[in-house]
């Protein structure tokens, strides 16, 4: 209110347009302050950083997809071989630290350093091996509840008509074959057949058919319990399919990586004046953890390489089916 004495008011204060014109617009030509630069280029830094690491991980692991693909043998002695070296370097590294930062006093790390690395190495460890056996564990329940549940299939035809029973006996049968065929070797590029589904889609339709055109109250159980079977298939491969996609993601093999250096480290410092010692120390460290992850390696992606489950279970079906 005490403005309104005031004179230029409206010059001040106000800014009033011509009738029919635009907004006023103010443009500011200030240079732009120095926070805002650096949030930009802290931001275009990120996004370079974040695309590297996108293009270093999808190298990492395409030549990960490729190890599937090695004998046993081949991949048990890479393990080894790769222990070996960074062993070697956790040595070399350890080498240098002293010869460029010496300790005039001649003070060691302790023993129980050791003990304190080796103990979260070997829980990370061992909860990435518990996840490698877990999930190889469950691709062979679901073949064998798969594998079960077609066999029941089967059994139930045999109370059918034969008109009724031989297409829905020729689809499992089909089921089965273009699973082995087709749909195990494409698992592994995390793939399916569609030719086994559109089986599966037909074998749920024939159940639920038969279930409510059935002359008799024996086939229209024989459709409940065939519609049933066939459901406990098609959960089973769903597992069996997510079973085939699941891997040890890079962020875990970065970390026991890391983990089994710093370990290699440690036990370098504990032993670099001795070369005896040192050299045992190392050999079995490299042994050890070499063999450990030669195992989580051959049994990751339980349906991709040579170390995979076989569908043993399912032509064992088809064989049964025959006789």
């Amino acid at each position: 209110m005490d403005r309104i004495r005031q004179a230029g008011l409206f010059k001040k204060h106000g800014y009033l347009v011509a009738v029919g014109g635009g907004p006023v617009i103010q443009i500011d030509h200030a240079v732009p302050h120095f926070s805002a630069c650096l949030y930009f280029t802290i931001q275009a830094a990120s996004v370079s950083v974040s695309a590297c690491a996108l293009a270093f991980t999808e190298k990492a692991m395409t030549l990960y997809e490729h190890l599937f693909y090695l004998s046993n043998l081949q991949l048990f002695f890479l393990c080894l071989i790769g222990t070996g070296i960074l062993s070697g370097v956790s040595a070399l590294t350890m080498a240098l630290t002293r010869k460029c930062f010496p300790n005039p006093r001649g003070t060691a790390i302790v023993n129980t350093m050791l003990s304190g690395i080796l103990l979260p190495t070997g829980m990370v460890i061992a909860f990435v091996a518990a996840d490698v056996w877990h999930n190889d564990e469950r691709g062979r329940i679901a073949v064998e509840q798969e594998a079960t549940a077609i066999s029941d299939a089967i059994r139930v035809t045999k109370h059918l008509q034969p008109p009724d029973a031989e297409p829905i006996k020729q689809l499992l049968k089909d089921y089965v074959r273009y699973t082995v065929e087709e749909e195990w070797a494409l698992m592994s590029k995390g793939q399916f057949s569609n030719n086994t589904e559109q089986t599966l889609e037909n074998l749920m339709v024939a159940a639920v058919r038969l279930e409510a055109h059935a002359d008799s109250f024996g086939e229209s159980i024989a459709g409940q319990e065939l519609r049933k079977y066939m459901t406990r298939v098609e959960l089973a491969r769903d597992d069996r399919l997510r079973v085939a996609e699941t891997r040890i993601r890079l962020p875990k093999w970065l970390a026991v990586f890391v983990l089994l250096f710093v370990s290699a480290c440690v036990i370098s410092e504990l032993h670099l004046n001795f070369r005896r010692p040192l050299v045992i120390s190392l050999t079995l460290f490299s042994l050890g953890f070499g063999v450990t992850l030669y195992l989580m390696s051959a049994y990751d992606r339980p349906f991709t390489g040579r170390t995979i489950i076989e569908p043993i279970a399912l032509k064992h079906v088809i064989i049964r089916a025959n006789y």
